[in-house]
């Protein structure tokens, strides 16, 4: 059990009344605030992994901004371990919200809430059914639905560019992971089915973990590589979590070795699950640029997580409960591709037109998005 350092305790508010009293005197009431205790827990790498979990850290932030709320985190080793913490937690009483965050918890959150059913959960990215936890889940599928149309299309158009799109996943037993790339494959078959594009798409290969950058990089280097075996890659699609980290290096050395002399055909990356845009710019210190990250398929975890801690606060868990699963897709704004690309150079005339149609299409139900690939 790793338990992080990066406890947020921000001091109790005094809340201080004038009144005055019969005589003309001024009498002072206080009245001292007691600010909930959250727990949030998660598996490693945890907080810094450039996706879900930064996401979610996002709304805990925003929420601290606005009100008193102490924040402890604690990330598991892995499964096992995380149940461990949850039983501690659970068991100690202290906390008025217990956030759990990554499908691969379902289990785990499950035997502990069942085991305290006065003790608050949500979960963040998954589903369990229990009248104490409020789940939380986002249809990525349809945000990557239009990442595929838009690798397809970013992918030809010029002479430079091969027409070549691959995918490199993190762990491919991750069902979140799984509906990613469905929904990626759907959309860019979709496009390529439209307009006649000729697009190939690469066998897609996988990181083996959330968090290996050299393996990453490895895999990308050897996609992007023009003379490699089910190389040649124009895009790649990289819900790779923390491993982004290597597709980078791997998109600087491809750039410098086989596309500096292009114009138009860079080492462009489609990222997920978080927004790593910056991750493309020439210095992400500066975020200066135009970046080779196009776009990212981005769950609004930082929303989902915000509504929960509010509902908690102000003693409406129940009734949000009552709407769990809580399903955040396009059509509600949970779920969505980056809109950074807007602006970038690389941009074809009429792509933002074609993909906002592809958008419209996906809510009003013309296109429906299936969460895995047959």
């Amino acid at each position: 059990m790793i338990l992080s350092s990066r406890t947020s305790i921000i001091a109790s508010a005094i809340i201080v009344v004038l009144v005055f009293s019969g005589v003309g005197s001024y009498i002072f009431l206080t009245n001292q605030y007691n600010p909930p205790d959250i727990a949030v827990v998660v598996v490693a790498p945890g907080f810094g992994d450039l996706s879900m979990v930064d996401q979610v850290d996002l709304g805990l932030q925003e929420l601290a901004g606005e009100l008193v709320v102490n924040y402890a985190y604690f990330t598991a080793t892995g499964e096992s371990d995380a149940q461990t913490i949850l039983e501690q937690l659970a068991s100690s009483g202290t906390y008025d919200l217990i956030i759990v965050i990554g499908e691969e918890l379902a289990d785990e959150i499950s035997a502990v809430a069942s085991a305290h059913a006065s003790q608050k959960f949500a979960f963040i990215g998954g589903s369990v059914s229990a009248a104490n936890v409020i789940s939380a889940t986002f249809t990525q599928q349809e945000a990557a639905f239009l990442a595929g149309a838009f690798a397809a299309y970013m992918s030809v158009g010029d002479a430079d560019k091969s027409g070549v799109v691959g995918i490199i996943g993190s762990v491919g037993t991750s069902l979140t992971v799984q509906s990613l790339i469905a929904g990626f494959k759907q959309g860019l078959v979709y496009a390529n089915a439209t307009d006649n594009l000729n697009v190939t798409l690469l066998p897609e290969v996988y990181v083996g973990s959330y968090n290996d950058t050299e393996t990453a990089r490895i895999l990308a280097q050897n996609m992007f590589n023009p003379y490699y075996p089910n190389g040649n890659a124009t895009v790649i699609f990289a819900p790779v979590r923390a491993s982004i980290m290597g597709i980078r290096e791997a998109m600087i050395y491809a750039n410098q070795t086989w596309f500096s002399e292009t114009e138009n055909r860079k080492p462009f990356v489609i990222a997920a699950e978080g927004n790593q845009d910056f991750l493309g710019l020439p210095d992400i210190s500066t975020r200066v640029g135009y970046s080779w990250v196009l776009t990212s398929v981005i769950p609004r975890s930082d929303i989902a997580v915000y509504h929960i801690i509010n509902a908690t606060m102000w003693d409406d868990f129940p009734t949000l409960q009552a709407e769990s699963p809580i399903v955040y897709d396009l059509a509600n704004g949970g779920v969505n591709i980056t809109g950074g690309f807007r602006d970038n150079a690389w941009l074809p005339s009429g792509l933002l037109d074609t993909i906002s149609d592809y958008a419209t299409m996906i809510t009003n139900g013309t296109i429906v998005v299936e969460d895995t690939w047959p």
